[in-house]
C-alpha cells in the first residue's frame, strides 16, 4: 500500500532534514541519487524530488503499518511548521490501524481472570506478526477516532485523553474474508479502566482496537526460560502455544491464589512452574537460581517495572547479551 504527497520545501533541504532525523531515531537509511529512504519496521519513506519541491512517498504492506508511518511522518513534518499535501483526501475515514469489534462473549476464567472474545470484519490482521493489540477507551461521549484531511489521526478531545491499554491476543480464528475472533484475557485488579469496562461490557456491544503491535514472542533458541507475573500469564500462554515442539525449558508464571493456574498448551520439554503471590518465592528468585547454559538460550521476564530492572541488572551482570533476554514492566507499583 502506498500514500504520495508533496511538501514545498527544496529537494536538497528535505533530504538533509529528514536523513538526519532518521539517523537521530535509530532508523535504517539509505542514500539515492537524488534522496533518500527512511526504513521503518513497517515500511519506508521515499523522499525525492517532486513537481513542487519535494515528493515523499510512504510504501507499507498493510493499512496499519502505512498509518502508523503516516501519522510518524506528519507528526515530524507539522513540528516543523510545514504541510504535506496529500495525494488522496481521506478525511473522516477510519485510521488504517483501527477496527471495530462486536464483544461476543464474556466470562469470569478465575477469580483474577475475565476471558473475552471479540469478533469483526477485518480482524484477521490481528494474526499477522506482534501478538499485542491495545483497546480504546475515550471520554465519555466521544466518538471513535477518525483521520483528518492530512491522513492522521485525530483524537476526539485530545490523544492524552484516550486510555489505550496493550493486551495479548490469547487466540484468533482467521477467515477468508478477512473477518476474525479475538479471545483474550483480562487480569482483574482494583481501579483499573479495563477492569471496571469488562465487569460491565454487554454481549453485542462495540469496541474499538488498535495494533497489532509490541513484540513477536520468544526467540528462537535451544533452552527457553519464560517468568512472568499475574499481568503476564496471557502473553507467556500464547508464547507457549507458539514454541516449536522440540523447545526445550521452563515457563515461571506468579498468580495471586491456586484457583488462578490454568492448564496451557506447551511443548513436552517445556516445564511449567506456578508460584502464588502470598509465597516467599519470587520471580526474580526463580531467575537467579534457573539452570541454564552458556550460549543458546533465551529469557523473557516481564512483571513490575522495578523487578524487571532488577532482573535485567542481573542478567547483565551474568554477562548476558543484550540478544538473549527481552525483559518488559507491564505496570508499576
Amino acid at each position: 500500500m502506498e500514500a504520495e504527497a508533496g511538501l514545498d520545501i527544496a529537494p536538497g533541504v528535505a533530504k538533509q532534514g529528514f536523513r538526519a532525523a532518521g539517523v537521530s531515531a535509530g532508523l535504517r537509511v539509505t542514500d539515492t541519487e537524488h534522496g533518500v529512504i527512511l526504513h521503518f519496521a513497517r515500511g519506508d519513506v521515499t523522499i525525492s524530488p517532486g513537481e513542487r519541491g519535494t515528493k515523499l512517498t510512504i510504501a507499507a504492506g498493510d493499512a496499519a503499518g502505512l498509518q502508523l508511518i503516516r501519522d510518524t511522518i506528519a507528526e515530524r513534518v507539522a513540528g516543523m511548521g510545514l504541510t504535506l499535501d496529500w495525494a488522496t483526501s481521506v478525511a473522516g475515514t477510519q485510521p488504517g490501524n483501527m477496527s471495530i469489534a462486536n464483544v461476543t462473549s464474556v466470562k469470569r476464567l478465575s477469580p483474577a481472570y475475565m476471558r473475552l472474545i471479540l469478533e469483526g470484519d477485518d480482524l484477521a490482521r490481528f494474526a499477522d506478526g506482534p501478538l499485542h493489540f491495545r483497546l480504546l477507551f475515550g471520554p465519555e461521549g466521544t466518538n471513535w477516532p477518525t483521520l483528518n484531511a492530512d491522513g492522521v489521526t485525530v483524537w476526539p478531545g485530545g490523544a492524552e485523553a484516550w486510555h489505550r491499554p496493550v493486551y495479548t491476543t490469547r487466540e484468533i480464528e482467521t477467515r477468508p474474508d478477512g473477518s476474525g475472533r479475538i479471545t483474550f484475557d483480562v487480569f482483574m485488579h482494583e481501579g483499573g479502566r479495563t477492569t471496571a469496562w469488562a465487569q460491565s461490557v454487554a454481549v453485542g456491544e462495540q469496541i474499538a482496537m488498535t495494533g497489532p503491535g509490541g513484540g513477536n514472542g520468544a526467540k528462537r533458541a535451544g533452552t527457553v526460560a519464560l517468568f512472568g507475573d499475574e499481568t503476564a500469564v496471557p502473553v507467556i500462554a500464547r508464547i507457549l502455544a507458539e514454541l516449536p515442539v522440540d523447545a526445550r525449558g521452563q515457563a515461571t508464571m506468579l498468580v495471586p491464589s491456586r484457583e488462578d493456574i490454568q492448564n496451557l498448551t506447551a511443548p513436552d520439554g517445556i516445564e511449567i512452574k506456578w508460584i502464588l503471590r502470598d509465597w516467599e518465592s519470587s520471580l526474580l528468585t526463580s531467575l537467579k537460581t534457573a539452570p541454564f547454559p552458556n550460549a543458546d538460550r533465551f529469557v523473557f521476564f516481564a512483571s513490575e517495572r522495578s523487578e524487571v530492572f532488577a532482573a535485567r541488572d542481573w542478567l547483565n551482570l551474568q554477562g548476558w547479551d543484550r540478544t538473549e533476554f527481552l525483559c518488559a514492566s507491564y505496570w508499576t507499583a
